[in-house]
Parts: structure tokens; C-alpha cells; sequence
């Protein structure tokens, strides 16, 4: 009977471990928003001509400033103007921003 209570003892304090191990685990963002700094007529969901930038950069008057992007496993920006990767990214639907990049 002893082996049973700590056979049974150590599963309630794995599953406790796993529990906790859940709600402390921060899952990292990789959705961010790109300027269409060189192509405004394109379609929004081309990654062609779109470059990060930390501030809001939308001004009136256009058809697309900006959009949100899933980067994926791509290294995310660290820097103003830094270019959408080509590949390994995913459009985010309805994240259009309207106006022009300025």
C-alpha cells in the first residue's frame, strides 16, 4: 500500500509542475505592423514594399498605410525601416490601416 500512495503522491506533484509550468510561460508575439513605405498601390497583402517602424506613421489621405504581419520564425525588428521578410510571413486579415505612409 506504501508504493501506491507514492506512486499516486508523485503523479498529483507532476501534474501540480506541469499546472504551473502552463501559467508561467509567456508566449511571445510575432504579429507586428508594417508601413507600405514604397509601393502604395499595392495589393495589402503582398509583402512588397513594407517596412517597420516603432511609431505611428499614417497620415490621411491614401489606400494603405500599414498592416499587421505574422513574422513567424523570422527575427523580429529591431530597427526603423527595417524590410518585411520575403518569405515565412503570413497577412493578418482585416489589419488594413488606411491613409498613406509619411
Amino acid at each position: 500500500m506504501n508504493k501506491i500512495k507514492k506512486a499516486a503522491f508523485g503523479v498529483l506533484i507532476a501534474g501540480l509542475a506541469f499546472g504551473f509550468s502552463a501559467f508561467t510561460t509567456i508566449k511571445k508575439s510575432s504579429i507586428y505592423s508594417y508601413y507600405q513605405v514604397t509601393n502604395p498601390y499595392a495589393i495589402p497583402s503582398s509583402p512588397v514594399g513594407y517596412a517597420y517602424y516603432s511609431g505611428d506613421r499614417c497620415e490621411e489621405g491614401g489606400t494603405v498605410c500599414a498592416a499587421r504581419w505574422d513574422i513567424g520564425t523570422n527575427a523580429p525588428p529591431t530597427a526603423d525601416g527595417q524590410a518585411l521578410p520575403s518569405t515565412g510571413v503570413t497577412f493578418q486579415t482585416n489589419s488594413v490601416i488606411s491613409g498613406h505612409f509619411e
